[in-house]
């Protein structure tokens, strides 16, 4: 009897033992849950945090670039504008070396222009006169030069570049006299032609216009404006030219040169309104 009694408890114990098992993976369950959603969390936060670092080290390597950026354009400049300020040091020794060529020049055409005085041969007068020419034209090209790898332009706005001189073509058109003042208020004077290249220059401006030059006989002798000898210039007047006519209704002769449709010299009274070309030496 007593062994059956044993018998009969030992079901309801293992019974116990089993519920007693069951609660315990139950509770190893829910500390396992529990730590879980304590890591998930604490991941979030990490990888978050790993986000903001990386985005500050981003912001801290753009304003790094942008700042050397800077200070490399501000460094650029700065050579920039001392290497401008050398080339128009150099620049400026070269055209005071030419100007002080063209005042020895000057000097020799004015000797050549009073050959009687220094008594020059005629021959002597020409190859002289040539030699002139020929390094004035060398001068112009080389103002050319200077011209384009300046960025300071030899002429100022307004007015045409040739050889050694600047040129200024008048919009209104007025009398001879009133032209000759008003280039010189421009500090130049009504233009003076030394030869074919200016004289092709000049036609290619006037573009079939007529316009004043600087040249008159009102003394009666024909003169350049700016005291250079009518005789050692080359003449471009139209056949027939000058033949100071004098059936103008306001009377008188022809006395001022103009450069008549563009093409060749003719005199015409000073009175007539037309257009004016000025020239200023760049030396």
């Amino acid at each position: 009897m007593r062994g059956g009694k044993n018998q009969e408890r030992e079901p309801g114990r293992s019974h116990e033992r089993s519920m007693y098992a069951n609660m315990g993976d139950l509770h190893l369950k829910r500390m396992k849950n529990a730590s879980t959603a304590k890591e998930i969390p604490a991941a979030k936060n990490t990888h978050h945090r790993v986000i903001l670092i990386l985005g500050v080290l981003l912001i801290l390597v753009f304003i790094t670039l942008l700042t050397l950026t800077t200070f490399l354009f501000i460094s650029y400049k700065s050579v920039g504008e001392e290497m401008s300020q050398m080339r128009n040091g150099s620049l400026s020794r070269d055209v005071q070396s030419i100007q002080a060529s063209v005042r020895n020049l000057e000097k020799v055409q004015t000797a050549i222009n009073s050959n009687v005085k220094y008594n020059l041969t005629d021959e002597v007068t020409a190859s002289l006169s040539s030699d002139i020419q020929r390094i004035l034209g060398f001068l112009g090209k080389v103002a050319e030069a200077l011209q384009k790898s300046s960025s300071n332009p030899l002429c100022s706005e307004g007015w045409r570049h040739n050889g050694l001189s600047c040129y200024y073509l008048s919009s209104d058109s007025i009398p001879w006299n009133a032209s000759k003042k008003e280039c010189e208020n421009k500090g130049a004077h009504l233009v003076v032609i030394n030869g074919e290249a200016e004289m092709n220059f000049l036609r290619g401006i006037a573009n079939k216009q007529s316009i004043w030059i600087g040249l008159t006989d009102a003394d009666g002798t024909w003169r350049w404006v700016d005291g250079t000898s009518y005789d050692i210039t080359p003449k471009f007047w139209e056949k027939g030219q000058p033949d100071d006519w004098k059936g103008h209704v306001v009377g008188g002769g022809e006395d001022c040169a103009m450069l008549r449709h563009g093409h060749e010299w003719n005199d015409g009274h000073c009175t007539e309104i037309i257009k004016y070309i000025c020239e200023k030496k760049i030396f």
